[in-house]
């Protein structure tokens, strides 16, 4: 999961080790962002940049198509803005 769920699985460890109770709490890092360090890449990340390049692409023709035509694309990115970066190099 995310930061959400990697706060939730640290409360739980947390609880837990309070109460005594012996568990063990694994968190796996997810983001299609590919934003986490010492990662070389995350879960969805190449699926993520194949659709951006889809949708850039869609918006080029859309634009060719009209005279001085101007084609926009917002791309999701949090913090690091690696799927616009990649799907505009490729």
């Amino acid at each position: 999961g995310g930061n959400g769920s990697h706060a939730g699985a640290n409360a739980i460890s947390q609880e837990c080790a309070k109460r005594g109770v012996k568990v063990s709490v694994v968190g796996v890092p997810k983001t299609i962002d590919n934003d986490i360090l010492l990662l070389d890449k995350t879960f969805g990340f190449d699926t993520a940049v194949e659709e951006a390049q889809k949708a850039i692409q869609a918006a080029a023709i859309e634009a060719q198509s009209a005279y001085r035509g101007v084609g926009v694309v917002k791309l999701m990115g949090r913090q690091s803005g690696f799927i616009a970066m990649f799907a505009t190099l490729a």
